[in-house]
């Protein structure tokens, strides 16, 4: 079954969105099969260019319901 995980994070510190990511897959890894994974970066506010709101798709295949 195909299936999609959305993430988003508005954060300054880009290794914060990546380990939310990072630990749904280490979680998953058994049960999971990953066909892609998409990601953007919007500055919210351009005039305090620190804070940037993150998004990831995962698209993987899988047996298990999530």
């Amino acid at each position: 079954m195909l299936q999609v995980k959305v993430f988003q994070e508005k954060t300054p510190n880009l290794e914060v969105f990546q380990g939310a990511v990072n630990q749904f897959l280490q979680e998953h890894a058994q049960d999971i099969k990953v066909i892609d994974i998409k990601y953007t970066a919007e500055v919210v506010n351009p005039n305090n260019a620190v804070w940037t709101k993150w998004t990831a798709m995962v698209i993987f295949e899988t047996e298990v319901p999530f």
